[in-house]
């Protein structure tokens, strides 16, 4: 049985292919499967756009492509049957209320307003309430607490722990503004609720992990990805590969049909052996600047020292150098698929 991890994170925009290529790779990353996003800065046909890879549903309201804009990402392996769609045309929320293992749920992101407004809470807290089931989840950017029978699921998990989720640098003092609120019987399958560093934004995110009634994994297939042809230190890899395969293998009495096809199953090994290690050494490296990070925040949530904060954003700076090359790894097997898939059409 796995738990069920879900996140929210103010992304602060992702209108940028390679900012919203390095959200969705940092949520894959760390196994994500419900995000509520917020201020997307999408339009409706870009949000769509973000249905690809692990994501296999997607909801959304859109505002424009410079401001506000919430979304709802599910996993493709998560058994979520929807129900209803309720959308804010603002685009400050959405929620969903659907099957989720069989048992009805209702999923929310919310962007509030900067200074607080009560016609908005009204609005929300009325729609909310049209249509709530038990099982309650709304995450997002807020300004102040909701009095719906929902609880904050982080303070609930930390009652004497001090964080916050944003710095703002103009007033250089921290709040936490973004919450995940929970039904009571959310809770009680609650098995954590943590604030957590995100470098391509200026929010942390919150997170939880809900234990699931049972749990179903689906198998996985492996496939080759195209972009490694580009790289001349895999081609090479794998033409040293093929010359051990066939000086030990490419004997008399062998048929070349038997031939080819244990080469094909030494060729996969090989490409795993190399695509293994080296995600290894990428992900060391993305660890080691991530643990940097965290630790500096903490340290400068403590001291607000100047010099910390250039630490912190140098660090920042290392990472975000980093992520853009598995970005940029995404979007050319991305685009290789389309290419196939137009092909078999002509």
């Amino acid at each position: 049985m796995s738990n069920i991890k879900m996140i929210t994170l103010n992304v602060k925009g992702i209108n940028h292919i390679i900012k919203r290529r390095k959200i969705v790779s940092s949520l894959k990353k760390d196994r994500v499967q419900i995000a509520l996003l917020q201020e997307t800065h999408l339009t409706d046909s870009e949000h769509l756009k973000l249905k690809r890879d692990w994501v296999g549903q997607i909801y959304y309201s859109s505002f424009n492509s410079k401001s506000r804009g919430v979304a709802i990402l599910i996993h493709k392996n998560l058994p979520f049957t929807l129900n209803t769609i309720v959308r804010d045309t603002d685009g400050r929320f959405i929620l969903i209320t659907g099957l989720l293992y069989g048992e009805q749920i209702l999923l929310g992101s919310v962007y509030a307003p900067n200074t607080f407004d009560r016609s908005f809470y009204s609005n929300l807290l009325a729609k909310t309430s049209s249509v709530c089931p038990n099982h309650v989840i709304i995450g997002g950017d807020f300004n102040c607490g909701l009095n719906l029978g929902l609880f904050d699921a982080w303070r609930v998990c930390n009652p004497h722990v001090k964080d916050f989720t944003f710095f703002s640098r103009p007033h250089f003092s921290f709040s936490r503004i973004d919450y995940m609120f929970a039904s009571r019987s959310v809770l009680d399958r609650t098995r954590g609720c943590l604030i957590n560093t995100c470098a391509p934004s200026d929010h942390s995110s919150v997170s939880m992990e809900l234990l699931p009634p049972y749990y179903d994994p689906l198998s996985r297939h492996w496939r080759l990805n195209p972009a490694l042809l580009s790289d001349p230190e895999f081609v090479k890899y794998l033409e040293d590969q093929w010359e051990l395969f066939l000086s030990t293998n490419d004997l008399p009495g062998v048929s070349a049909s038997t031939l080819w096809e244990a080469g094909k199953a030494f060729l996969r090994g090989s490409i795993i052996s190399f695509t293994s290690a080296k995600k290894k050494s990428t992900l060391a490296k993305q660890l080691v600047l991530e643990r940097d990070i965290t630790n500096l925040e903490r340290e400068f949530k403590k001291s607000s020292s100047v010099s910390v904060l250039k630490k912190l954003d140098a660090a920042r700076s290392g990472l975000d150098q980093l992520l853009p090359q598995k970005a940029e790894t995404a979007i050319f097997y991305a685009k290789h698929r389309l290419f196939e898939s137009d092909k078999g059409t002509q």
